[in-house]
């Protein structure tokens, strides 16, 4: 039975024979078990044996054998990966008399220290420096590759990761491919890469985004299976580089005890609506071991808060009860903050400066012997997860952080010293922006190459084939010795001389057109291709082979009449001009270049909303360390400047005037602060900011320097936050892109045939003789050659680059600009267009048109009016409501819980069985222990429903007397009942609480009476009512949706101007969604196509129990706050309470789909309009029996084309120009 499965990458397989002599040359190695699978299609070997190195031997034997091996990939019996690496290309040999001079100064300083290369030249004087150099090469393969056989973890991991408990124990399918694509210009390339790599066996997603130049793979595994992917995508004519691979599902160790709390992620499928988010909710509350739940629709995700590990069976079997597919994405441990922060870590360093075979032993030996571990207690406790090798200088250590004793800088600092030519410093791999901007700034230094080229070749064609042939006149000497015949037959000079310098032009210039072109015609057409017979002929190729298909007819119909002219006889005396398109040739490319060089350069600035998000991070740190080990006087403060990626959780920071924290953290010393936070949220007002407030990176201090506490280095702040949320933001598309992309599949081929029949029906005109003869102006070809200058026209002039443009470039500059102002687009282009075309707003209550800043107003505590029944002491009151609103994190319970401990005294009692009541308020059990005496109580606090639902209604009629908080003597009102109370309070827009209690100590059965009531206000927004006002003005209906009493909810509606029939109170979540739902099903405006559309509706709300309205909702839009803003299922985050935001979400909206919509129109009547002209559709309108008529020529059709794609994106960069708004 093999234990082992070895997959090599080998380019160099072409045929049948190749396949023969490969399974011929592995049969000689021993270890190896039949069969030996190579495949020609993707050029693998795929081959079984018993021992772990033997894919040394396989490699050996297949470069002897000719084989160029480029990667190799082997993996255990148990599926877990044993080695992952490519194979260096065969060294090139240095002449020792030259080797010497190829040193460089660190290499020969290294020779001069290292003493262990000294005594290995002093053993083998005869042997030099290039000797050593081949060694090494040799010896890094052999490092690397024991390296890698302990090595569980992959080099493109972040720097600086957190880790629950240990180091992770491999990697296993499936696979998410992030892959970098260059070389995509339309939408019609993305829908290429789309249909080819779906075609994959292995591929079961893929999502290609044209603006970031980046696809995302979702593969089985194995994980060797990316190079297949990237093969895919090269014969296609794109360049492609893997990004990183990581698995799609993992889950890890955790040692920490089970009676933690721990928060799952999972993956949940079958969700359609935010009936399936409300039904998983409240079916997953139900169990009594969750502490909190938040499923997003549009993520397909969830986040469930719950006690216990074991307990996660559990809910995975509930969801599956409920109907839906349950994936656990991670487990984390979520006890205490502090400790969750300081758990293990892992970091890689790279080190620099090691240049012989025994450097990466110095690495380690220097840390085992300077740093020991402390493996039995655990303090100072590290692993070495990854050693150093030549060829992959970085070292990967796992560790608990112990500041300021016991940090990253501790390791840099050993490395550093133990050696002078060794220089450590944390590694970052590239970032997807950071390759997306590499890829893009290659792409335009390729184009610009060309494009120089292509412009010096231009003049002198210009000069002779423009200037001298049309403008200069015919008795000029100059041009008449340019006409003269030269080298062989009637060809002229200046042919020969356009035709030299222009097939440079063909070969270089237009190069990356041929070959893209080339490349997808073979995909398509390549045996065993998965494509449809039919389909290959309606739906296929890219702009480059309509740019491909223009420049090869004009130069291969060129180079035929000079072959002509080349074997016709010489006749001096004729005077004639060139009947060639040489000179079109190389105008049609410099200007192709031009619009593509422009467009390149104007794209990429559409998608630089990530980046300058990126720069808001600061790269260095004042770091304060007080009393660090090695100082002489206990408690000494050290400040000193150092990197950001060498700080620590518990880290303590300086943060200068003017200057933004380098991370997130908590303020550490007393005093008021400003934060600018206007880069993060738009909001241009400074924030005031005391010791225990978290602040920002991204954010600026405006007072007095400040010292934080560090909280976050593993990319979980909330700038990193905000980064990913615009990052998948862009990802999503809008509707309106599938019109582009069903535009862009079939626009080649109907341009193909509408040039190929444009020649057709002008040849056909001109040999049945229907043209008059002086219209042929050529004279060499005849009536086919006048043809093709229509039918080059044609294929020049269209470009769909436009129509694939016009909505992508907008949607980005839309969700740069929303960002600005502190919006997040977390639902794509689909929400863009969703909100451009709103009927109606509903705006949750609580939180949003009001501040959110509850405070009781007033407290009364009710009593029978005949006797005190109740016997309660207003204590147990106070602290029973206090023990229940702590356990919730409504607005309404904080401000009960905030006013209880301000007015309560210190009172012996405990809390059992407390309970949230969703909608409706908190319930919960209690034993009070006063004097000698001891009495267990039931409690309830809430609304009038939670009333209802635990006594019987007529309890509320009893009540006739109160007395205040204030005056605790008794004051009787007769005829004083409850609901006159909450009236009374109610009118005020004041939310009202009624605490209710039964004594069971005696008597279980005992029913509920009203015990006191909480008024609490929550002052309407300063702004909302002039927003709303605004809004109206837009013709949207405003609605206001809230789970507070009627009476309430229509006393703010009135302060705010909002119709009472357009008001919903006393409402459960999954009511709002009801609601929501409700108003959709109403007609709204005329959609203009003689039919009702239904209309469209937003929420506003902040996230409390509004997760089931968000999602019901067509947009959905949330008020934000700190660091919550990856958790909400929102299409739009805003990051500041200012209501304002939401009309400059409004208008922005439109104003970006009003772009998309101009871009779409301007594209396709460009298309709609030129593509006719270049036909000839008007040439007979000008032109008379003596002369033609005017007709659009292929260089300026190549102009016209080039402005065509540079116009849409100049049109989408325009959106960044200030808005222009008339007074009415």
């Amino acid at each position: 039975m093999a234990a082992y499965t070895s997959t090599l990458l080998v380019s160099n397989i072409h045929c049948p024979s190749c396949v023969t002599h490969a399974q011929d040359v592995l049969r000689e190695v021993p270890d190896i078990q039949s069969p030996i699978h190579v495949s020609l299609i993707d050029h693998t070997i795929r081959v079984k044996h018993l021992h772990d190195k033997t894919e040394r031997d396989i490699v050996n034997e297949l470069v002897k054998a000719a084989f160029e091996v480029r990667h190799v990939t082997t993996v255990g019996s148990d599926g877990v990966q044993i080695h992952d690496y490519d194979v260096s290309p065969k060294p090139t040999t240095v002449s020792s008399s030259r080797s010497t001079w190829l040193m460089s100064r660190a290499q020969r300083k290294h020779i001069e220290n290292c003493k262990a290369c000294q005594s290995k030249r002093e053993r083998n004087p005869k042997r030099s420096w290039a000797t050593l150099m081949r060694q090494r090469r040799l010896l890094t393969s052999k490092t690397d590759d024991t390296a890698k056989s302990d090595d569980t973890l992959v080099n493109d991991r972040p720097a600086v990761i957190d880790i629950d408990g240990t180091a992770d124990d491999g990697d296993r399918g499936p696979y998410i491919a992030t892959v970098t694509i260059g070389g995509m210009t339309c939408s019609s390339c993305s829908s290429t890469i789309t249909k080819e790599l779906t075609g994959l066996d292995f591929v079961e997603t893929v999502d290609v985004s044209l603006m970031t130049n980046n696809a995302r793979v979702i593969f089985p595994g194995p994980k060797g299976d990316s190079d297949k992917i990237v093969e895919a995508i090269e014969d296609l004519g794109y360049e492609a580089t893997v990004n990183d691979v990581v698995p799609l599902e993992r889950t890890k160790p955790s040692p920490e005890d089970e009676s933690d709390e721990y928060k799952a992620t999972l993956s949940i499928g079958g969700m359609t609506c935010g009936s399936c988010v409300g039904t998983i909710t409240r079916g997953i509350q139900e169990l009594p071991f969750v502490a909190s739940i938040n499923v997003d629709l549009v993520g397909n995700r969830g986040d469930i808060v719950f006690h216990d590990k074991q307990k996660l069976d559990a809910i995975l079997e509930k969801i599956d009860d409920l109907g839906y597919d349950a994936t656990v994405v991670e487990v984390v441990s979520v006890g205490s903050s502090a400790r969750s922060k300081a758990s293990e870590r892992m970091v890689q360093l790279r080190v620099d400066g090691m240049y012989c075979e025994h450097c990466p032993e110095n690495v380690v030996s220097a840390l085992q012997d300077r740093m020991p571990s402390n493996a039995v207690d655990g303090e100072h406790a590290y692993t070495i997860t990854q050693t150093p090798t030549l060829k992959d200088p970085l070292i990967t250590i796992v560790y608990r952080p112990s500041p300021p004793d016991f940090t990253v800088r501790n390791f840099i600092s050993v490395i550093d010293a133990s050696e002078e030519a060794f220089k450590a410093s944390v590694y970052h791999p590239p970032t997807l922006e950071e390759r997306s901007r590499r890829m893009q700034r290659k792409e335009q230094k390729d184009i610009l190459m060309r494009l120089i080229f292509t412009a010096v070749v231009a003049i002198p064609t210009l000069i002779i084939g423009v200037v001298y042939m049309s403008l200069v006149p015919s008795s000029n000497p100059t041009r008449q010795w340019w006409q003269q015949p030269v080298l062989a037959g009637n060809a002229m000079r200046m042919e020969w001389a356009l035709f030299f310098m222009t097939t440079p032009v063909m070969v270089f210039g237009t190069d990356i057109f041929h070959t893209r072109a080339l490349k997808e015609l073979r995909s398509l057409w390549r045996p065993k291709s998965k494509v449809p017979l039919l389909r290959r002929f309606y739906r296929f190729g890219s702009m480059n082979l309509l740019i491909s298909a223009g420049a090869a007819v004009a130069y291969f119909s060129s180079l035929a009449v000079l072959i002509m002219d080349a074997t016709s006889p010489r006749n001096m005396s004729q005077q004639r001009s060139s009947d060639t398109y040489f000179d079109t040739v190389t105008f049609l490319t410099f200007f192709i270049l031009i619009g593509r060089f422009l467009e390149a350069y104007s794209k990429a600035k559409t998608g630089d909303a990530v980046a300058m998000l990126s720069k808001l991070r600061p790269s260095e740190a004042v770091l304060v360390e007080i009393g660090a080990s090695g100082e002489t006087a206990k408690g000494r403060t050290t400040i000193q400047t150092v990197p950001v990626d060498v700080l620590e959780v518990g880290d303590i920071v300086q943060i200068p005037h003017g200057t933004s924290p380098p991370t997130d953290g908590f303020i550490e010393q007393q005093g008021t602060f400003l934060f600018d936070e206007s880069s993060l949220t738009g909001e241009s007002k400074p924030v005031k900011k005391v010791c225990g407030d978290e602040v920002y990176t991204g954010s600026v201090n405006v007072s007095d320097p400040v010292r934080i506490k560090v909280t976050d280095v593993g990319g979980t702040s909330m700038l990193d936050q905000i980064v990913n949320v615009v990052r998948e933001g862009q990802a999503k598309r809008a509707p309106i892109e599938r019109i582009a992309d069903i535009l862009t599949g079939y626009f080649v081929p109907v341009i193909t045939l509408i040039a190929i029949t444009t020649w057709l029906i002008w040849l056909g005109l001109g040999e049945s003789g229907k043209l008059p003869r002086a219209w042929l102006d050529v004279s060499k070809g005849g009536w086919p050659f006048w043809s093709l200058e229509f039918a080059i026209a044609v294929f020049v002039v269209a470009c769909p680059c436009g129509i694939g443009l016009a909505a992508p470039t907008a949607l980005f500059v839309g969700g740069g600009l929303a960002a600005k102002h502190g919006i997040l687009v977390q639902g794509g282009g689909e929400a863009f267009q969703e909100a451009s075309k709103l009927d109606a707003i509903v705006f949750d209550k609580t939180g949003t048109l009001t501040e959110g800043q509850m405070k009781v107003t007033d407290f009364e505590i009710l009593h029978q009016y005949e006797q005190d029944v109740l016997n309660v002491d207003p204590r147990i009151i106070l602290a029973a409501a206090r023990l229940m609103e702590e356990s919730s994190t409504h607005p309404i319970a904080r401000a009960i819980a905030e006013f209880c401990a301000q007015n309560s005294d210190d009172l012996d009692i405990q809390s059992e069985d407390i309970k949230e009541v969703p909608g409706q308020g908190m319930t919960g059990q209690f034993s009070v222990s006063i004097a000698s005496d001891s009495a267990r109580y039931e409690a309830a606090l809430g609304n009038e429903r939670l009333l209802a639902s635990i006594g019987p209604g007529e309890m509320l009629s009893e009540v006739t007397s109160t007395r205040s908080a204030k005056d605790h003597g008794r004051v009787a009102i007769k005829d004083y009942y409850l609901d006159q109370i909450l009236q009374k309070h109610q009118s005020l827009g004041h939310s009202t609480a009624v605490f209710a209690i039964k004594n069971v100590t005696a008597d279980s059965a005992a029913a509920f009476i009203p015990a006191a009531v909480f008024a609490i206000a929550d002052p309407i927004r300063t702004e909302a009512s002039g927003v709303l006002q605004a809004l109206r003005e837009s013709n949207l209906e405003i609605h206001m949706c809230t789970g507070d009493n009627q009476t309430t909810a229509l006393a703010i509606a009135s302060q705010l101007g909002i119709q009472v029939s357009n008001v919903r109170a006393g409402v459960l979540p999954q009511d709002k969604a009801a609601y929501i739902r409700e108003l959709q099903g109403l007609s709204g405006p005329d959609s203009g196509d003689g039919h009702q559309r239904r209309k469209i509706i937003a929420f506003v709300g902040d996230g409390t129990n509004d997760t089931p309205a968000l999602s019901a909702a067509d947009v959905s839009i949330a008020l934000s706050s700190g660091s919550d803003v990856a958790i909400t299922t929102a299409s739009f985050i805003l990051l500041n309470s200012d209501l304002n935001t939401i009309l400059s979400l409004v208008r922005l909206a439109k104003r970006v789909f009003l772009r998309v919509k101009l871009n779409f129109a301007w594209a396709a009547v460009y298309n709609v309009c030129l593509v006719p002209v270049a036909a000839g559709v008007f040439f007979p309108l000008g032109a008379s029996h003596d002369h033609g008529g005017w007709r659009l020529g292929p260089v300026w059709a190549s102009v016209a084309m080039a402005a065509s794609s540079v116009s849409v994106v100049t049109s989408s960069l325009a959106l960044k120009l200030p808005e222009i708004r008339w007074r009415k």
